[in-house]
């Protein structure tokens, strides 16, 4: 049991260390992670699903895809990034609807594909890019690590027994808390952004981070599976890892773009994190 723990925290926090230090240091690295991690959940989902049968047209299309997506990423095409996960995706749906078999497969390469063009958006937004990505890492983390904790310590009635029947109310609240107070932390630290508002912010992407979590649990138990993979040393696969920064880049992204002062049209100005985060 110890060495289990052992080998657990000394792989979070290896990936941790390696992942804030490309996130400081932004540019191609950054984007190379991106794209590996965008790669291996693909890969992931995709193995996940395949217990129900995939054609070898589906995963042409998922591998065209995300390579695509990825290249786009490489070169600062957010936008047609996200129009290429978009077709590809409704070009598999098509593809699985004339087989007679389920969507799943399209649903990952937006779960992947959107992720990947998200978070490369958000950092490279200019002077706050940094700012508002490590805001989202500090609230997620620290929602995760009071939802887990406070789940233990209080207990009581289950959240959503049907997708992940350990998890209780105690420990959403609890891990809402955590975030709104990571939140509100990181944004005195690393912006300068108003306290409500961040506040608000931080609640937003602390749920969103949960609903993340219970979305691949329900997918993984809709599949038969306990784990997405084993690339991870004590965690597990990729996705076991990102599920909850998945929905809340997701969610920091669309924010940021629907609220007014934002052209992200090809050459128009990308303020996405300055929107965020900025005074």
């Amino acid at each position: 049991m110890h060495s289990e723990i052992l080998v657990r925290t000394l792989s979070g926090v290896t990936l941790g260390l390696v992942v804030l230090a490309l996130t400081w240091f932004g540019g191609l690295g950054f984007k190379l992670l991106l794209v590996v991690f965008m790669a291996l959940v693909f890969v992931e989902w995709f193995r996940i699903v395949q217990t129900r049968s995939l054609s070898r047209a589906t995963w042409a299309i998922g591998i065209c895809t995300i390579g695509a997506t990825g290249i786009c990423i490489l070169a600062g095409w957010g936008s047609l990034g996200l129009a290429l996960a978009a077709a590809g995706a409704a070009l598999c749906l098509l593809a699985r609807v004339l087989e007679g078999r389920d969507g799943w497969p399209a649903v990952g390469l937006v779960y992947a594909g959107f992720s990947g063009v998200a978070f490369t958006e958000l950092r490279d937004s200019g002077s706050y890019g940094f700012a508002v990505v490590i805001f989202l890492f500090a609230v997620i983390w620290t929602t995760d690590i009071f939802a887990f904790f406070g789940g233990r310590q209080f207990g009581g009635p289950k959240l959503a027994p049907v997708m992940s029947p350990k998890k209780t109310w105690s420990g959403f609240a609890s891990g809402l808390l955590g975030g709104v107070i990571a939140g509100i932390i990181a944004a005195a630290i690393f912006a300068d952004s108003r306290l409500v508002w961040v506040a608000a912010l931080a609640a937003v992407l602390s749920l969103a981070g949960q609903m993340g979590d219970l979305f691949e649990s329900g997918f993984k138990r809709q599949f038969g599976v306990k784990d997405s993979g084993a690339i991870i040393p004590g965690h597990g696969g990729v996705m076991d890892r990102v599920d909850s920064v998945i929905f809340a880049a997701f969610a920091a992204y669309a924010i940021g773009v629907a609220l007014p002062g934002n052209d992200i049209s090809p050459g128009g100005g990308n303020d996405i994190a300055l929107r965020l985060l900025g005074p």
